[in-house]
């Protein structure tokens, strides 16, 4: 099995379970309000730990309470936590509003922001070709972007969640081995709203391999010429906060143990798709054994 380095964000998540969205300017009553551990980074690393992989993980955290027991809690799960870096910024936060099982998330980077491409350095040091990196968008534009180059360099398989979508990410595609966007993140990659069309444009322009998650229809990857849709298995969604994250964490998981990529696919949808019947990012993620 090959090493996950993730190198991502870590932030406090605070939802609010609403019985609707509200309207530009109204205040409505939430039915309640919770925190959780989050952050794309993490939430991805945690996926990969409990589904049996060995995980390191780079990020920056404030020299706060969140960070503090954000650290302790990828401690917990057995995550290598050497490169989680204190900043002077505060720990990284994202407000949720849950509607119905659907949800709308507003991120503060925070510390996020802080971390650097000399980290980035440090944190791949000891990786190995085959080994595999994940990486996200809650972090530096500079810093993603020189770390997917050294790790190209260092024949490590690049793994890239475009997440949030940035219309300049197209740009670290040839860096990538596989690229990972939700339906909204593809369109901002390719400026075009047919699935299809765009993973084969991605294929097209870019050596990478374009797996789009498509939330409750599954998941859309190319294969031999052709662009295969792949189901997922229908639930009664509680909450679908951190199902992408799950996904890319089990697909890595997967990836490590040298599966055919159809088959990492369809371990990352029962992945996630047991995630979504459970609330919260980090404590919905499933372990191998709920799995089996």
């Amino acid at each position: 099995m090959s090493d996950i380095y993730v190198l991502g964000s870590m932030n406090m998540d605070m939802t609010v379970v609403s019985p609707r969205f509200p309207k530009l300017g109204e205040t409505i009553n939430g039915h309640s309000f919770s925190t959780a551990h989050g952050g794309k980074g993490a939430n991805q690393a945690v996926a990969a730990a409990r589904l049996g992989a060995n995980v390191s993980m780079c990020a920056c955290i404030g020299k706060d309470a969140n960070g503090k027991e954000l650290k302790e809690s990828l401690e917990y799960e057995g995550i290598n936590t050497d490169y989680v870096f204190e900043s002077d910024s505060s720990t990284g936060a994202a407000v949720i509003t849950l509607v119905d099982g659907d949800n709308t998330i507003i991120v503060a980077k925070g510390a996020n922001a802080d971390v650097t491409c000399r980290q980035a350095e440090l944190f791949l040091d000891k990786a190995k070709p085959g080994d595999i990196l994940l990486v996200q968008l809650e972090t530096d534009f500079k810093t993603v972007e020189y770390a997917l180059k050294l790790a190209k360099s260092k024949k490590m398989i690049t793994v890239l969640n475009p997440a949030p979508a940035d219309p300049e990410c197209s740009a670290l595609c040839e860096f990538c081995d596989y690229i990972i966007p939700n339906e909204t993140e593809l369109k901002t990659i390719t400026g075009n709203d047919d699935i299809e069309f765009s993973i084969r444009k991605i294929k097209d322009n870019y050596s990478c391999i374009p797996v789009a998650t498509l939330g409750s229809q599954g998941c859309a990857f190319y294969r031999n010429e052709s662009v295969v849709f792949l189901p997922c298995e229908k639930v009664k969604a509680v909450d679908t906060t951190g199902a992408g994250d799950t996904f890319c964490g089990a697909f890595c998981v997967a990836l490590s143990n040298d599966e055919p990529i159809e088959n990492c696919l369809k371990f990352a949808l029962k992945c996630a798709t047991l995630s979504v019947t459970k609330t919260g990012a980090q404590p919905s993620i499933p372990f191998l054994k709920d799995i089996k």
